[in-house]
């Protein structure tokens, strides 16, 4: 087994480097409804789609749900 260590830099530091803080919310970003949109779009267009929450292939069906996770899409 091996071992790697690291140092984490302070916030001052990466702003000093011009690395910076990652945020959260990154601007520019699809927005969880175009997400969401873009998945009920490849639903009806090609008769399936990526699952947003697990990423396994998902098909339009009674129930709306992934079979991988059993998210709904409603």
């Amino acid at each position: 087994m091996a071992a790697l260590a690291t140092r984490e830099q302070t916030v001052a530091e990466q702003r000093q480097s011009g690395q910076g803080a990652s945020r959260l919310f990154e601007p520019g970003g699809a927005t969880l409804e175009e997400s969401i949109l873009a998945v009920w779009e490849d639903l009806v267009a090609q008769g399936r789609a990526e699952c947003p929450v697990c990423g396994r292939s998902m098909s339009p069906s009674a129930d709306g749900g992934c079979p991988a996770c059993g998210s709904e899409l409603s």
